[in-house]
């Protein structure tokens, strides 16, 4: 196993609560949503790496308390946070994010894919066992490029033949209410949205109100439609729905156009995980937080600290 931020973040956690709070493997496993077997590898690489020596390293811990105020002021299940010295943030975010999921495959696993850079790359730094089944299944439409592919051997996507994928056959937005909602009941859609509640992981992107956001780089927003949105109150979006710092979606007419799942449907579903990190994205990933639309958020130090200031 190599270790990376993410995975020494992870071992220490298990070895935590193993050796410090009682747990058993199989209360860890259940907590941290692992199988047992992958709860006794990492407590023996703990063992092998010296972060267990009759007791936690504790400056192996200097995050863990930092994590702790974020899960408890925002009631979510986890945290990951890439260290702030890390040269490229968003790579070792997305880095982060694959492992995570690649821990939480099981037999079959369902996958919902959100929409953006972040969810893309994630996808394509995943690395699944070939006897592992997974399904990803997409939350929008417009969404075809952000997938992992089984077939492209020139891309950067690591290559297995149980991928499967259920595309929503739909642009992202439309030009009216009644085209989408008309959309939405067609059979091959109905078929996917009917999917999406029955999944293990979900994985979304954070997008930010600026010129880097996905939405304006996919051409469906202007820079100044963007600008009218924060003047509504705008502070991000999640699938391309636009929501308040208080996480509070906002009636748009744009909503209505959109080939996508509803955010409000996240709250219900189970192990949503946020890939979003640099300050520039703080306000959106308050808001986010706020929304109780995530379950985990994967993200860089300077945020994480910036979120209990």
């Amino acid at each position: 196993m190599i270790m990376t931020a993410y995975s020494e973040n992870l071992i220490v956690k298990i070895a935590w609560k193993y050796y410090h709070e009682g747990l058993t493997q199989n209360e860890i496993a259940e907590v941290m949503n692992l199988s047992r077997m992958k709860v006794i590898k990492y407590l023996e690489k703990a063992k092998s790496t010296n972060i267990i020596q009759f007791k936690v390293d504790l400056s192996k811990m200097d995050q863990l308390e930092l994590e702790n105020k974020i899960k408890e002021k925002y009631s979510i299940d986890d945290i990951y946070i890439v260290p702030a010295s890390t040269q490229h943030i968003p790579t070792s975010l997305t880095i982060a994010a694959a492992q995570y999921i690649e821990d939480r495959i099981t037999k079959d696993t369902i996958i919902n894919v959100g929409y953006g850079e972040s969810v893309s790359k994630t996808l394509g730094h995943l690395n699944i066992s070939t006897k592992y089944k997974v399904t990803f299944v997409s939350l929008s439409g417009g969404v075809k490029f952000f997938m992992p592919t089984a077939i492209d051997k020139e891309s950067d996507y690591y290559t297995n033949p149980n991928y499967n994928h259920f595309i929503i056959p739909a642009p992202l937005i439309v030009s009216s209410r009644d085209i989408a909602n008309q959309l939405k009941q067609e059979k091959p859609i109905q078929n996917i949205l009917e999917i999406i509640p029955h999944s293990n992981v979900t994985v979304i992107g954070i997008g930010a109100l600026n010129e880097h956001a996905t939405i304006i780089n996919e051409g469906h927003l202007s820079i100044e439609e963007v600008e009218v949105l924060k003047s509504k109150g705008a502070v991000g979006d999640i699938l391309s729905q636009f929501y308040d710092i208080n996480g509070n979606k906002l009636d748009l007419s744009l909503h209505e156009e959109l080939i996508s799942t509803d955010i409000d449907l996240l709250r219900s579903l189970n192990h949503v995980v946020a890939v979003a990190g640099g300050l520039d994205k703080k306000e959106a990933i308050l808001g986010a937080l706020n929304g109780g639309y995530i379950d985990v958020l994967i993200t860089d130090e300077d945020v994480a600290h910036s979120l209990v200031e």
